[in-house]
């Protein structure tokens, strides 16, 4: 007699069946492009007018300078405090579709969703496999904090998309062509100039390769045509920095960032708050100093701090950990600083309900996909996990939000799209007696436990900043003019 299968098993094997369906289908990733592009149209498309707020503005003001007067301007002053790479995508969105038409910009954002999807897709496929990049591709199109960045006048669409492109061909350095290797160093830049956080990977990426791989002459000079291709890409906006500031910097915000949570005592970095007191920077308010000059002070009382506190240095690098993993929660606190205008409480929660969980199935499967796919997949998703480790490491030294993670989960979910295909035989193996003694699940299962400390902190702080903290929208429409 046929003995039938628990229900939740059927329908992980119809799924699965589906799954391996559309990685057959020769027309999927047209089907993949345009679900993930429905949702984000939709979504903007919801509330078609906004507010800018926070770090928007600055943006907007960089984009409208560029279109008026060439130059990259901040408040009104020349400014290296923002790379060009995204003001530049907003003067010609502005250029050719008129000043502060911030509804084009959130259109063709999701546009770049659409095609973070299908990269996202071919990323599962390469480490992997086509039914894994299926996995992969479909969770990115239907995640509701990719949709929110999609809507939202900010670097992290562009910058995922020259991120994810960048992997693409990253993933076949230093084994692979030239050619890859150079590709990947372009868009890699390209991705610097739009967020500086990748400016030391080569040098990261290189060191470990000399390191640990016993072919390191081989990989030599792959690793060097990268890390050359990364930097050429680099050198013009440098030199322009050079003519204006005297210095071939890449950004004055290096040091303010440095600063930002490193010069706080234990309990504001356990409830995730920097402490806001000029007495660390001598009564000195930013307005006071010139761009240079700011970074500097802030870089040297952050360099102090960390020399006098290297143990509270250590729990804040563990700290922003967790907090680099927890909920996402940025789109909601927009809408809570006006980016939606006056919007109804309701909606506010909804957003904040509805975006903010998805974090806690995505990382426990991308945990299980990358302890399991660890000795049969490692070559091929080794420089996927290197890009990870690196970030992990900028933020142990400067900070992170889930905002900073972002760019990250199409690289989370093609490791969430192993476990998917892989579900029945990591769910046997926990049945078995002795979990802790065998590497895969008790790796993961630490690792776990980790992230679920994390979040129980941060679902603490985050309620009692909700209930504790008022949101104000700023007033952009003098710098729209």
């Amino acid at each position: 007699m046929r003995i039938p299968l628990p229900p939740l098993r059927r329908w992980y094997q119809r799924l699965d069946r589906w799954a391996e369906a559309m990685a057959a289908d020769p027309r999927f990733l047209w089907k993949l492009f345009f679900l993930a592009l429905a949702f984000r149209v939709a979504w903007v498309l919801w509330h078609p007018t906004v507010n800018l707020v926070a770090d928007m503005l600055g943006y907007h003001e960089s984009g409208l300078s560029l279109l008026n007067s060439g130059e990259l301007r901040v408040k009104g002053r020349i400014s290296a405090s923002r790379p060009p790479v995204y003001p530049l995508f907003l003067y010609l969105v502005y250029y050719l579709f008129g000043p502060g038409n911030l509804l084009a910009v959130r259109l063709i954002q999701t546009l770049m969703g659409a095609a973070i999807a299908v990269i996202t897709f071919h990323l599962g496929r390469k480490v992997v496999s086509r039914k894994v990049g299926v996995w992969a591709g479909l969770l990115y199109a239907l995640y509701p904090a990719a949709w929110g960045f999609n809507d939202m006048v900010m670097t992290e669409t562009l910058f995922t998309l020259l991120l994810t492109g960048g992997v693409y061909y990253l993933l076949e350095v230093p084994r692979g062509r030239y050619q890859d290797a150079v590709i990947a160093g372009v868009l890699l830049g390209l991705a610097t100039l739009t967020r500086t956080v990748l400016f030391q990977f080569p040098l990261f990426l290189a060191g470990l390769y000399l390191l640990f791989s016993r072919d390191r002459l081989k990989h030599l000079p792959k690793l060097a045509a990268f890390a050359a291709a990364f930097w050429m890409v680099l050198l013009p906006w440098m030199a322009r920095n050079q003519r204006v500031f005297g210095t071939p910097l890449l950004t004055t915000k290096s040091g303010v960032d440095l600063f930002q949570y490193n010069h706080n005592p234990f309990s504001y970095i356990l409830n995730n708050y920097s402490l806001e007191d000029t007495s660390y920077t001598k009564g000195l308010q930013g307005w006071m100093l010139t761009e240079l000059e700011r970074d500097q002070l802030t870089r040297d009382i952050a360099v102090n701090w960390i020399k006098e506190h290297p143990l509270l240095f250590a729990f804040k690098g563990v700290r922003m950990q967790w907090n680099f993993f927890g909920v996402d929660r940025e789109y909601a606190w927009w809408i809570m600083a006006g980016y939606w205008g006056k919007a109804p409480r309701w909606q506010t929660a909804f957003v904040l309900f509805f975006f903010g969980p998805w974090i806690y199935l995505v990382l426990p499967l991308a945990i299980w996909g990358m302890v399991y796919a660890w000795k049969r997949y490692f070559h091929s998703m080794k420089n996927l996990l290197i890009l990870i480790l690196y970030n992990l490491a900028v933020t142990f030294v400067y900070y992170g939000f889930s905002r900073n993670r972002m760019p990250l989960i199409p690289l989370f979910l093609v490791l969430a799209g192993y476990a998917l295909t892989q579900l029945p035989a990591m769910l046997d193996d926990l049945k078995v007696p002795g979990v802790l003694r065998r590497p895969a699940p008790a790796v993961a299962l630490s690792l776990l436990a980790f992230c679920l400390i994390g979040w129980v902190l941060e679902i603490y702080v985050d309620f009692g900043s909700a209930l504790g903290l008022g949101f104000t929208g700023f007033d952009w429409g003098e710098i729209s003019k």
